[in-house]
């Protein structure tokens, strides 16, 4: 396979995670499963937009299977937001919670059980 091209639904392999980590920061809930709920809502920049609905009506189409020469456009909103959650993530102040008192509950409960 020429690395030149790509298949359209690996770009939404990409996408999807990238739009609901945008979502997450952004809104601190659950991202919505709906791809275009996503799109809409955290993307502005209109051009990007608008490549990635040609590509989810070639998708919707069942063309998603289709080889094509990669879009600069929507590799390079990737590239970028990948980088940018990698720093974000590496910021974030990562806590591990005490899980002590569930894992009494929990051997209680298994004690209880399996007597």
């Amino acid at each position: 396979m020429n690395r030149a091209n790509v298949r359209v639904k690996k770009y939404f392999y990409a996408l999807r995670p990238l739009l609901a980590c945008k979502w997450i920061e952004q809104n601190k809930t659950m991202p919505p499963m709906e791809f275009s709920k996503l799109l809409n809502s955290q993307l502005m920049d209109r051009e990007l937009k608008e490549e990635i609905e040609k590509l989810l009506q070639r998708k919707t189409s069942g063309k998603e299977l289709k080889l094509e020469p990669q879009n600069k456009t929507i590799n390079e909103f990737i590239y970028r937001e990948i980088e940018y959650f990698n720093r974000y993530v590496g910021k974030l102040n990562a806590r591990t919670p005490d899980s002590t008192k569930l894992d009494k509950i929990f051997r209680e409960t298994l004690d209880e059980v399996w007597k």
